[in-house]
């Protein structure tokens, strides 16, 4: 124990030592230890100074290394934690103190409130604010102001206010201002770098569109893997084209090698710089019109051009003056067409279809030296080559995807083979979903053929809350034709909500813009949709939308088993005729529930049911009208239980009623309602009108009994007085320590 309050004080003294440094070089401060002039330094003056200087390069340099300790960490290698992320930080506290405090301290001893460097207040507050959190701030600044009413009333003894009302003024002023300037230039530098942040992506999909290393032309990235892939293979594209165009520059002496590229992006048939080597400061940004100068017959045509141009010549798109070239040449970059049909083992020769122009690659040179035909192949080949680069980054980026997309469905398999019920399989499906094509809506309906109703099990995102549980017919809706027609809907995914309708008319997702309905079938048959709505256009491309019914499928198989699991669920704990608890789950009901009442000292009561004369009425009737009675009977324990009470099928025509914290009177009310309800039930049969009476026993825990056992023979006891004395009446045992209660019922 001494052990532990040693080591919390030792804890506590590190915690708070700095700040209670700081308060005792106030005080010091105050009392005038200082205010004798740098002609009185003393050797405690030294002494202070060091411990000052010292506490504060423990606050500075702490743990997390940073330059100035002032922090936003989130703990500190004292133990002390922040109160908020980015509000308050211990350590910024005491550094700022300490620094507070030791200008005080210098300015006290350069001659107090008339020194020279009485500025030096206002820039060590605007410090303070400039690089610590808010509330940081406004505790320095209080506390500043605090030590300097002190100094200036207290141990120069002014009493003139105005002066240090002014100081003060300033002092909240230029803290105030230095505050507002920090968040504003916080906030510019903020806005900046998401602009730039953007524009970074905007330029990526740009590219990679171009490079067609995705199929979408307006395909947007899913997230951070798909821009981190994106990323790498434009990446890998420019330097390739790079390496590609510095090395035919340099093999053909050449001044400038650019492969202009087809702008998709741009509206008209444009061209930009896709990479370039040159040794020109006069390149121009682009993009350049196609058909336009000495690159059009290339880029529009697929013609070579091969001139030697005059100085001052205009026509080279990607010159912002007239260029001073004396050669130039340019190839079209033109991509093989896909390849002709066939039918099968039909070898006759096909017609190559014709290929897709992408641009030009276009080289010159300064000299009068035109280009020779070995020149212009060397071209052509450099220009294969930088095909042969795209396509190789496209068939890599592809195979990204399809990994990416097998491992989504692999993680989504693992966690719809773990879900055991409905539920869960809704949750690890809209979590799946999620990942494969992110979406701002998204819901699981469930269809029941028997009524012909569609119901909405599972909504989340915009507008889920007004859909939630919403439950519909087979009307005209997408939904209803998805699950009939075993298709997605719509056809190109795209959703306009004034024409369209997802669920019924009333409930729609107006600020929708793409949509996909994915029935859930399982051999050929429709157990539901799933739903999914994002605000932006094309949200749900062919790659997404397949693999998306992959997953509908999965879900749908895994929505079947566990309905089966529920069903097998059921077959173990429910009776099949009445739907009540069987004799095994019964028994578990009644050990967890006897258990209870001992421990709290609570009433148990069991109420034991039997159908009068049933064999009876099975030789005279028949064995199916006889199901028909017991069913009936479970029906009426059903509808007269309360909601706590437990209703199961013992065996034959046997039933059981477990009443928890109930005593002998309240149930032998539920068994009198009982009684009275079964005998009023008719049941018609081929031969007439059938009524059967019941007859029923209770007994009630620690009355009657003590343990499970006991309460279950004394309820079948009374159960078989009741028999004896008449049937169709409730009966209970006689109490230790009350009289006997009086048979109820017909014959009573």
């Amino acid at each position: 124990m001494h052990a532990r309050a040693a080591a919390m004080v030792l804890a506590f003294g590190r915690r708070v030592h700095a700040l209670a440094t700081a308060i005792g070089i106030a005080l010091l401060t105050v009392c005038g230890v200082f205010a004798e002039g740098p002609k009185s330094i003393s050797v405690e003056h030294v002494g202070v100074a060091l411990l000052w200087a010292a506490v504060l390069g423990t606050r500075l340099l702490g743990r997390e290394g940073s330059a100035l300790g002032f922090g936003r960490e989130r703990s500190s290698d004292d133990g002390a934690a922040d109160s908020g992320p980015a509000r308050w930080s211990w350590r910024a506290l005491e550094a700022s103190t300490l620094v507070v405090v030791g200008v005080h301290a210098v300015l006290s001893l350069m001659g107090g409130w008339e020194s020279t460097l009485r500025p030096l207040v206002y820039v060590t507050i605007a410090l303070v604010v400039a690089t610590t959190p808010r509330a940081v701030a406004i505790t320095v600044v209080a506390s500043d102001l605090a030590l300097e009413g002190a100094l200036y009333f207290v141990t120069e003894g002014r009493a003139d206010v105005p002066p240090f009302a002014l100081h003060a003024a300033i002092v909240v002023g230029s803290a105030a201002l230095h505050a507002v300037v920090t968040a504003v230039e916080v906030a510019r530098i903020r806005a900046r770098s998401k602009r730039e942040l953007e524009a970074s992506r905007q330029r990526l999909s740009e590219d990679a569109r171009s490079f067609r290393l995705i199929a979408a032309p307006s395909a947007e990235p899913r997230g951070r893997d798909d821009e981190r892939a994106w990323r790498a293979s434009v990446e890998e594209v420019q330097k390739g084209l790079y390496w590609t165009l510095d090395l035919l520059k340099r093999s053909l002496d050449a001044h400038t090698c650019t492969l202009l590229w087809r702008d998709e992006s741009a509206e008209g048939d444009k061209l930009r710089i896709a990479e370039l080597a040159t040794d020109s400061d006069d390149v121009a940004d682009g993009p350049f019109d196609a058909g336009a100068g000495a690159v059009g017959p290339a880029a529009s045509r697929g013609l070579v051009v091969n001139i030697t141009p005059r100085l001052g010549y205009g026509g080279i798109c990607f010159y912002r003056s007239p260029a001073r070239v004396q050669a130039f040449l340019a190839v079209p970059v033109e991509e093989p067409g896909p390849e002709p049909a066939t039918a099968n083992g039909d070898k006759s020769p096909r017609p190559a279809t014709p290929g897709v122009l992408r641009g030009a690659l276009c080289v010159d040179r300064l000299d009068a030296r035109p280009f020779t035909p070995r020149e212009e192949e060397l071209v052509r080949s450099a220009a294969a080559y930088a095909l042969h680069t795209l396509e190789n980054e496209r068939v890599f980026l592809a195979l990204e995807e399809s990994k990416r997309e097998q491992a989504l469905l692999y993680r989504a398999s693992q966690s719809l083979g773990a879900a055991l019920n409905e539920e869960q399989v809704i949750e690890a499906s809209l979590r799946a979903a999620a990942e494969i094509a992110p979406h701002d809506f998204a819901a699981i309906t469930l269809y029941d053929p028997q009524t012909r109703k569609h119901t909405v099990r599972h909504a989340v995102g915009e507008r889920s809350e007004t859909v939630r549980g919403l439950t519909f017919g087979d009307n005209a809706s997408l939904t209803a034709m998805a699950v009939k027609n075993r298709h997605y809907l719509p056809y190109r995914g795209e959703f306009d909500p004034t024409q369209q309708t997802v669920f019924t008319r009333r409930a729609t997702l107006q600020s929708m813009q793409s949509l996909l309905i994915l029935p859930l079938v399982v051999h050929q048959d429709a157990v539901g949709t799933l739903t999914l709505a994002a605000r932006r256009r094309e949200a749900f491309g062919s790659a997404a939308r397949t693999t998306l019914q992959v997953l509908a499928n999965q879900v749908a198989g895994s929505l079947m088993n566990a309905r089966m699991v529920r069903r097998l669920e059921e077959l173990a704990t429910q009776d099949g005729l009445t739907g009540c608890l069987n004799k095994r789950a019964f028994l578990d009901e009644l050990d967890k529930r006897v258990r209870s009442a001992e421990r709290f000292g609570k009433k148990l009561s069991l109420i034991v049911t039997d159908l009068d004369h049933f064999k009876a009425v099975n030789d005279t009737y028949g064995h199916a009208t006889g199901d028909i009675v017991i069913k009936k009977l479970g029906e009426v324990l059903q509808r007269a239980k309360r909601e706590t009470d437990v209703v199961a099928r013992f065996g034959g025509e046997e039933f059981c009623i477990l009443c928890e914290e109930t005593d002998t009177s309240g149930a032998t009310l539920l068994a009198e309602r009982v009684r009275e309800e079964m005998g009023k039930a008719v049941i018609q049969t081929e031969i007439g009108a059938l009524s059967v009476t019941c007859s029923l026993g209770v007994a009630t825990m620690p009355e009657h009994a003590g343990d499970r056992n006991a309460l279950f023979e004394a309820a079948d006891q009374a159960l078989y007085a009741a028999k004896r004395s008449g049937r169709n009446k409730t009966c209970s045992p006689v109490s230790k320590t009350t009289p006997p209660v009086r048979p109820v019922g017909r014959a009573a």
